[in-house]
């Protein structure tokens, strides 16, 4: 359970999700990379490429625009 998903924006814009949030086995709950909205593609605003929307959350401050990057980080233990 130590291990992350960092989500990037071409403006900068970084979110995390552990592992464990994204595993269906462990959370019904889903999070999907998009490239079209409505059968269209995304508008310079929202992509132009991708977009990261996580739908089942409450509010949708780790939703990220012009999605950059996703890495997978495993955390280090000091």
């Amino acid at each position: 359970m130590a291990t992350y998903v960092l989500a990037e924006a071409a403006d900068s814009y970084r979110v995390v999700f552990s592992l464990a949030e994204l595993d269906p086995g462990i959370i019904d709950s889903e999070v999907m990379v998009a490239d079209t909205m409505d059968g269209a593609p995304l508008g310079d605003k929202l992509g132009p490429f991708f977009r990261l929307v996580a739908p089942h959350e409450k509010r949708p401050a780790r939703w990220v625009r012009m999605l950059k990057s996703l890495t997978v980080v495993r955390a280090t233990v000091r």
